[in-house]
């Protein structure tokens, strides 16, 4: 079996501007999370759970597995609006958003309960939420 199709595309398009376009954004990324200090400790700690009694409340991995389709469409049109002539410098703004996940993804709980001893220390039942010191360290990086 055998399958053809013909195609033709009309007008001046600059194939040259939309691969030197993509070439500004090669091999570059965002990451969002925590990134050095006590906050990142005290991230690894909830992500993952410790021997030492704390459970695993994985906020990251779960707002990655929620949130990544809705990144990738996030980041479709750009792409096209950047074949088009628009700006590559996207990323500062998919950063933003996916640090705004991650909060969303505290702010709705869902995780294993605190201890009583740790709802009376702190005054507060929410879950990864104590002084706001690890929520507020969470942060994006280009590379």
């Amino acid at each position: 079996m055998e399958i053809g199709f013909e195609t033709s595309i009309e007008g001046n398009i600059d194939f040259d501007g939309m691969i030197s376009r993509l070439k500004e954004i090669d091999g570059k990324k965002v990451t969002a999370g925590l990134f050095g200090g006590f906050a990142q400790k005290k991230a690894m700690w909830q992500e993952y759970g410790t021997s030492r009694g704390i459970p695993s409340r994985p906020f990251l991995r779960n707002t990655l597995y929620q949130k990544s389709a809705s990144w990738s469409a996030f980041v479709g049109p750009k792409i096209v609006a950047l074949l088009e002539g628009g700006g590559a410098n996207f990323m500062p703004e998919l950063g933003k958003k996916m640090v705004d996940d991650i909060h969303a993804t505290i702010d709705g709980g869902g995780f294993a309960p605190l201890a009583p001893a740790t709802i009376q220390r702190k005054g507060s039942s929410k879950p990864l939420v104590d002084t706001g010191g690890m929520y507020g360290a969470v942060s994006f990086r280009e590379e």
